[in-house]
């Protein structure tokens, strides 16, 4: 049995999503949806949601207010 720790996964999910705002900025969403995209066409279900995440986690930071809202 796998015990999933969604905690570290969220943390991995924001830490993605800075360094993709960091390297791409405006473009981060964009590039974080095509990897959601690729990860579903190919059928990587673990994958998927892992960048759901990073996607869901690039919309918050991006808008006004986010960094306060996942910096705790």
């Amino acid at each position: 049995m796998t015990v999933r720790d969604d905690t570290s996964d969220e943390a991995q999910a924001i830490s993605a999503a800075r360094t993709l705002i960091a390297q791409y900025g405006e473009d981060a969403q964009v590039i974080a949806m095509m990897r959601v995209s690729e990860l579903g066409f190919a059928g990587d279900m673990d994958g998927y949601a892992h960048w759901e995440m990073v996607l869901a986690a690039v919309e918050v930071l991006s808008e006004e207010g986010g960094p306060r809202i996942l910096d705790s």
